[in-house]
């Protein structure tokens, strides 16, 4: 043997590091599901991004189930909204400034709290003050 193949040997093999015994999933169980349950499973783990196995993993071990992911349509409306924020804040800071006396000044804090509302639940965020 050469000694490039013994410094590989010695490294030991590459990737991560084995998980401890009580950690390692060794155990497989069989589930039988009609096909209404099985397209159930597979809708609800879908929408939330994960494996069916994932999913009955986490529903077995009451684990946490992962927030579903934001709609495209809701990230546009986000940053669409974020711009009329924006031009609130600035509209705010002109009437604070004494430059602009156009507007009332209890109207712009109010139009901001409900833009981060609509914002917020956008992204399914529960947002409480």
């Amino acid at each position: 043997m050469d000694e490039q193949s013994q410094v590989k040997r010695r490294k030991g093999k590459g990737g991560r590091q084995a998980l401890p015994d009580e950690q390692r999933r060794s155990n497989r169980r069989e589930v039988w599901l009609s096909p209404l349950e099985l397209a159930d499973l597979q809708a609800r783990a879908a929408a939330l991004g994960i494996t069916p196995g994932e999913y009955m993993r986490r529903s077995i071990t009451q684990s946490p189930m992962p927030k579903p992911p934001v709609p495209q349509a809701n990230l546009l409306a986000w940053r669409e909204l974020a711009r009329l924020s924006a031009n609130a804040n600035q509209y705010q800071y002109a009437i604070n400034s004494g430059s602009v006396d156009a507007w009332d000044k209890a109207l712009i804090p109010e139009l901001l709290d409900a833009i981060r509302e609509v914002r917020f639940s956008l992204m399914g965020v529960d947002h409480d003050d």
